[in-house]
């Protein structure tokens, strides 16, 4: 065989010199030494027709003649162009156009074999100033093929371009299954399911169309064009069950609905043909993969017109999907020209709506909640709704061996049958579910029922059921309490589906009805015990910080009070355990007596006690004063007197912001009744701030725990564009999650870790965590202004190589876009730095955004502003503070914030407003041109999960803007 192919290839090359030698005209040379980077050689094929009684091959060779016109050697790489219509024909190739062999007898011509550009590449060298002929065999090519001559530069750069832009698209789309998947997971919904499994389809049929399965087994049948085949069915069809599960066809067209589970049978059948290689399903399954998406999207657009959330969320997927289909086709019939030279522009438009459809599966909207509580078995196609003229009555089907069974389980497990008749408005309870709730069995008007549910639980049982009703499949669980015939309320559980024809309201409510009360009084009982101190009966810490919590506005109108006993040591030490607890129940007994039902009392510590005042007209001094007096009376104990005297200090909610600001207040003022020798009170005012004990180093100590264990958490305030309300970005912010005090406020602990160092540590944290959450955002949710987030830095900070090394390291690492995390620091911190320019300007060159925040303290002047690169400027609320409080039109407030506004602009920088609280505010700074506001009004400081669902609530206007 190999002497057969060498004497064949001799008898070539002879045949080639001899024409060649004979031919004086080298116009039909192609000049391979022209500048041109990539060269089409089919004008130049000549194929070569071999004797009649050569035996026949899969290969065909073809011939041209080359010049090198240059002065010095050049080198080409030679490979076979892939003709965009290579997969579309009745007859399937078994493989890709491929070269198998070059070969040529011109003198100085090297031939060699290069795998480093590309499967079945050839690279050859041509002297300089020379005339050459090549033989090339090439194999599942037609008779004129594509035949590309490449510079090594330019083949080494398109392949690292394609191998990236693949890569990408392929990092996309699985990124879409995993997050589709995922919510299959934890929802446990079909829906995310069959997006998954389409998505899944897809991103093999990317892997095929370049050649990854080529040569392996899986092409052994139909060949790469038949396994592309197959992967777009699977995919189209899945999809078909995903449109189909969220947008049922039956609820607006009945009787076409019958005929799509042919069609989706059909699209996987055509695909699993095309993949054994019958002659014509490829054409066929590329044919429907060209109409079925547009046709997807377009029912998807007419059912957004009908008014359905669900198809408004998926359409944009939907219109990618369209377009993947459409730019094939285009491909396909050449109007891109050669596939080898142009990027895969569907696995872009793939990749793109790939994400849309992962965002509109997690996005909601119906798709991952509810209504696919009655979605049919997933093995099964959902069958076609009968179309009936009006629903006529049932008979009850005869009672068999197995439902006498299943009421007796039923009844077993202490549970009953509820039924609710929407149509006749009629409440049905079984024997059991009757006797469940004390009331005779039987039918009764639905309003008989619901007047018997507890006044208080009435509205949550309503609810449900005017919720639920509107279609049916919707399952749900409520719990309530019902009045039964000897005048009690036991409480009962209704777990429940609503029944109907598909798609339409529900005509009936069927379910479970069970006792619970047992359950709910243990609960009861238990969280009392845990909110009661066990000695007094009073209520616990715990008690009083959810008492304080449920107040809200209220919280400003309350007085309260902390006491202390000043002697109690010393009582403890004389009376001993007895004695002590003793004493203690009397003094909880004597408060609990003195203030029934005009204050709550609490027992907060050893002999600590709290007094809360909702309603007093009193004022805070006499309240104190009453309490040292009514502690002051002596306790008898086993016949003697004991005097328990206490300190008493008191707080107005006025001036608390929290519940635990207000506690803090009361404790300082108890603290100087302590001071003041005990057995007096002493009322809260802000003077008590200055002598408040501050450990600073177990502060500093407790600062760097809370940082190792997970206890500092960046929040995020989201900055608004006021121009359209969407979210343009976040400036974040530390909050201290303290196991002991709750949420601790940054002035507690940040003024004090800049004076230790500690800063440096939280600041490297917040850097991180700002920026892994941006990236995350800005992966998720690409906007034509991409997102940004503002983190705080001091002098301090910004001086510290490891922090800087650090950001470089993160903004080198790629992921964010320039200039999107942006670093900010207060003007009285540039004013005071005479290298301020320098260290900006290394900001800068890094690649971060910078920000001046709490502008027009007048620290800085106009000039040394102008001359710092900053890009946003952050003007202090104060200014806005003073404009709202004037009641002029045209108020000294307007006019200098409107002065710093033009001032920054004139500059060529943005502005962010702080502290914006009112629409008034909104309105009045928009009115000055300002760009960007952040304060109460949109949103407080929210967690990253969070600062990701007000990104989403805005994403749609956002990307319809961009």
């Amino acid at each position: 065989m190999n002497i057969r192919l060498a004497i064949a290839s001799i008898a070539l090359l002879v045949a080639v010199w001899t024409t060649a030698k004979a031919a004086d005209d080298v116009s039909g040379n192609v000049n391979l030494g022209a500048a041109t980077e990539v060269l089409e050689l089919k004008p130049y094929l000549k194929p070569y027709q071999p004797p009649a009684n050569a035996k026949k091959e899969s290969s065909v060779w073809f011939t041209f003649s080359a010049v090198n016109l240059s002065n010095q050697p050049i080198n080409r790489v030679l490979h076979a162009g892939q003709p965009p219509s290579s997969g579309v024909s009745i007859l399937p190739l078994a493989h890709r156009p491929m070269i198998l062999q070059v070969v040529s007898t011109s003198a100085g011509v090297v031939v060699e074999s290069s795998n480093a550009y590309g499967r079945k590449g050839y690279r050859i060298t041509i002297p300089a100033s020379a005339k050459i002929d090549i033989a090339v065999r090439m194999a599942g090519v037609g008779e004129q093929p594509s035949l590309l001559a490449w510079t090594e530069p330019a083949i080494s750069r398109h392949n690292t371009q394609i191998g990236i832009f693949i890569a990408a698209v392929a990092g996309l789309i699985g990124a879409a299954v995993a997050i589709c998947f995922g919510l299959a997971v934890m929802t446990h919904h079909w829906a995310p399911r069959w997006a998954g499994a389409s998505l899944t389809a897809l991103l093999l049929s990317r892997f095929a169309s370049i050649g990854m399965f080529d040569g392996s087994i899986v092409t052994t049948i139909g060949g790469p064009y038949g396994l592309i085949a197959l992967f777009g069915a699977l995919s189209l069809a899945a999809g078909l069950r995903f449109v189909d599960l969220t947008t049922p066809l039956r609820e607006v067209w009945p009787k076409a609905a019958v005929w799509l589970p042919r069609v989706t049978y059909l699209v996987l059948g055509l695909g699993a043909l095309a993949y054994v290689g019958l002659p014509g399903a490829t054409l066929l399954t590329d044919l429907a993969l060209f109409l079925l998406p547009p046709a997807i999207f377009f029912y998807l657009l007419y059912r957004d017109r009908k008014g359905s959330p669900i198809a408004r969320v998926i359409q944009p997927a939907a219109g990618l999907f369209a377009m993947v289909s459409v730019t094939s086709a285009f491909a396909g019939l050449g109007g891109f020209g050669s596939a080898s030279i142009v990027p895969d522009l569907a696995g872009g438009f793939a990749a793109a709506g790939a994400i849309l459809l992962a965002l509109a599966v997690t996005a909601g909207e119906g798709i991952t909640v509810i209504p696919w509580r009655h979605a049919p078995h997933p093995g099964q196609l959902p069958a076609p709704a009968p179309v009936r003229a009006a629903p006529a009555p049932r008979p009850a089907p005869a009672p068999t061996a197995a439902s006498h069974a299943a009421m007796e389980a039923i009844g077993a497990s202490r549970q009953g049958v509820f039924e609710l008749d929407l149509v006749r408005n009629e409440t049905i309870l079984s024997a059991d579910a009757a006797a469940l709730v004390g009331m005779a069995a039987g039918r009764m008007p639905h309003r008989a029922w619901a007047e018997r549910v507890h006044e208080d639980d009435r509205p949550v049982y309503e609810q449900a059921i005017s919720e639920f009703r509107r279609q049916s499949g919707l399952a749900f669980r409520i719990e309530f309490r019902v009045l039964s015939e000897e005048g009690r309320y036991p409480w009962c559980e209704l777990r429940a589906t609503m029944k109907g024809p598909d798609g339409a309201a529900a005509e009936r409510c069927v379910g479970l009805l069970a006792d619970v009360t047992t359950r709910k009084e243990a609960e009861v009982e238990m969280m009392d015990r845990s909110l009661r101190d066990p000695l007094t009966g009073l209520g616990n810490r715990i008690a009083l910080m959810e008492e304080l919590e449920g107040l809200g506005g209220q919280l400003r109108s309350i007085v309260f009070a902390v006491l202390d006993i000043d002697r109690f040591k010393a009582i403890h030490a004389s009376l001993g355990d007895i004695g002590g607890d003793d004493v203690l129940g009397q003094v909880a007994q004597r408060l609990q007596h003195h203030f029934n039902g005009f204050a709550e009392v609490f027992r907060v510590g050893g002999d600590a006690f709290a007094v809360l005042f909702k309603h007093t007209t009193e004022k805070p001094e006499q309240l104190g004063a009453s309490l040292v007096q009514l502690c002051g009376g002596a306790y008898q104990f086993q016949g003697r007197s004991v005097f328990a005297p206490a300190s008493i200090g008191v707080a107005m909610g006025t001036n608390a912001r929290d519940p635990i600001e207000l506690i803090k207040n009361a404790e300082l003022a108890l603290m100087q009744a302590k001071r003041q020798g005990g057995d007096c009170s002493r009322v809260y005012a802000h003077e008590m701030e200055a002598s408040a004990p501050h450990d600073k180093v177990a502060l500093d100590a407790e600062l760097h725990a809370a940082l190792e264990q997970g206890e500092i958490e960046v929040f995020y305030q989201p900055i608004v564009r006021l121009a359209d309300r969407t979210v343009a970005g976040f400036e974040a912010l530390l909050r201290w999650r303290h196991p002991a005090k709750g949420l601790v406020s940054p002035a507690d602990f940040i003024a004090h870790s800049e004076e230790t160092g500690a800063i440096v540590g939280l600041g490297l944290f917040a850097l991180d965590r700002a920026a892994s959450d941006l990236a995350t955002w800005q992966r998720y949710f690409p906007l034509p202004e991409a997102l940004f987030v503002s983190v705080n830095f001091s002098r301090r900070q910004l001086r510290d190589d490891v922090l800087l090394n650090r950001l470089a390291e993160i903004l080198s690492n790629g992921g964010l876009a320039a200039g999107s995390l942006k670093l900010e620091m207060t003007e009285s911190a540039i004013a005071t730095d005479g290298d301020a320019r320098a260290l900006a300007l290394r900001i800068r060159e890094l690649g971060a955004g910078l920000a001046i925040d709490d502008f027009g303290t007048g620290m800085s002047s106009l000039s040394q502003l102008a001359d710092l690169p900053f890009d946003t400027v952050k003007i202090d609320k104060g200014f806005l503070a003073r404009m709202s409080n004037a009641g002029d039109d045209k108020s000294d407030g307007d006019v200098v914030l409107s002065s710093m506004v033009s001032m920054v602009h004139s500059l060529g920088r943005s502005v962010i407003i702080e502290g914006v609280e009112t629409e008034a505010d909104a309105a009045r700074v928009a009115e000055l041109g300002c760009e960007f506001a952040q304060g109460f009004l949109f949103s407080e400081a929210v967690t990253a999960s969070e600062a990701m669902t007000y990104i989403a609530r805005t994403f749609r206007s956002q990307a319809q803007v961009g």
